[in-house]
């Protein structure tokens, strides 16, 4: 009896594994894990800043107001009705976008288009178009078709054939899914870094690429590292901006971004991700849609909510500017006109 007890319990417990096993297999972090040549695609690029920098944040879908900035920049010429008519102006400059391509707009894989078009015509110029991974981005990644934030984008790829969760996957015909899984997640040339929303949780740079990669690798596109509340791509200036603490006062905040940026062995930090008004802890604000410098040069806040689905603005386009070891950066909207944000020498 005892031993029709022990033979029946072990038929029912491989029964049990049979069902459980390819159901936990399912939800395991390998069927999330991302498979990259992180050499050909790195986690952070890193270069010498140029004498000409640029860079515009959360395009979300607005191919026309895009281009109209970047024509009012003169890095593209008029004229540009597709991606493909697009030619690269700034010559040896870099035009560097710091993610949120995709959503809200309906013109995402037109925007997708147009940079991907920008950086070949730019490599010929001597120039350089870099486009690091948003929050959207990576949500869409992570997620497929079941993306509750990316209704516009999920509208917009069945309308043109495509199935959103082999883009997502990576295996589209048009290597949409492609180009957005091999982003970076950061930029660092020079003093300047570049990412969507820039918290690096004080880690240095070698830190960063190394927790980057191997999070990435093991637990995909929705890994922490890119999506908790506080990191590279999510990290908010709501209620108050993620490098500020409750209480602290106006000197514990700057010190504590400073530190961050000294870890990295950077000067400058430039965060997309957030359009709206916020106010600081030392009292100061900055009101929604605007382009921002603070701490003398220290944060740039560039997302300006250009899109025409969110409205804010039209669009403005960071313009820095290095020579002979000083920076100066310059906010230029539709209209062309450069106006002086932050200048060295003035600081």
């Amino acid at each position: 009896m005892k031993e029709f007890c022990r033979t029946l319990l072990l038929i029912c417990s491989l029964a049990v594994l049979q069902v459980v096993l390819p159901l936990n297999t399912f939800g395991k972090d390998e069927s999330r894990a991302v498979q990259r040549d992180w050499a050909a695609f790195p986690a952070i690029i890193e270069m010498d800043a140029p004498r000409e920098l640029y860079a515009v944040g959360d395009v979300h879908g607005d191919y026309d107001r895009l281009v109209t900035l970047l024509i009012a920049a003169k890095l593209i010429g008029p004229g540009a009705a597709s991606p493909a008519e697009a030619k690269w102006l700034g010559g040896s400059a870099v035009l560097i976008c710091t993610g949120d391509l995709i959503d809200k707009g309906k013109h995402s894989l037109k925007v997708v288009a147009l940079f991907r078009a920008l950086q070949a015509s730019a490599s010929q110029a001597g120039g350089k178009v870099l486009v690091t991974m948003g929050n959207h981005e990576a949500e869409f990644l992570a997620a497929g078709d079941t993306d509750d934030k990316a209704e516009e984008f999920l509208k917009e790829l069945e309308k043109h054939g495509l199935d959103p969760n082999t883009v997502a996957a990576g295996q589209d015909a048009q290597d949409v899914g492609k180009f957005l899984r091999s982003l970076p997640f950061a930029v660092r040339a020079g003093d300047w870094f570049f990412a969507h929303a820039c918290n690096t949780d004080g880690r240095t740079l070698n830190a960063l690429r190394i927790k980057l990669q191997d999070d990435v690798k093991s637990l995909g596109f929705g890994s922490p590292i890119l999506s908790a509340d506080d990191s590279l791509l999510e990290a908010r200036l709501h209620p108050i901006p993620w490098w500020e603490r409750e209480g602290d006062a106006p000197k514990e905040s700057a010190g504590r971004l400073r530190e961050f940026a000294q870890a990295l062995g950077i000067k400058h930090f430039v965060m997309g991700h957030q359009p709206g008004a916020v106010k600081f802890s030392d009292g100061t604000k900055r009101k929604k849609g605007a382009l921002f410098q603070k701490f003398d040069g220290l944060m740039f806040l560039i997302d300006t909510g250009m899109s025409e689905a969110i409205d804010y603005s039209t669009g403005t386009i960071l313009h820095i500017t290095i020579l002979n070891g000083k920076a100066s950066a310059k906010a230029i909207g539709v209209d062309g006109i450069p106006q002086e944000l932050w200048n060295e020498n003035s600081n």
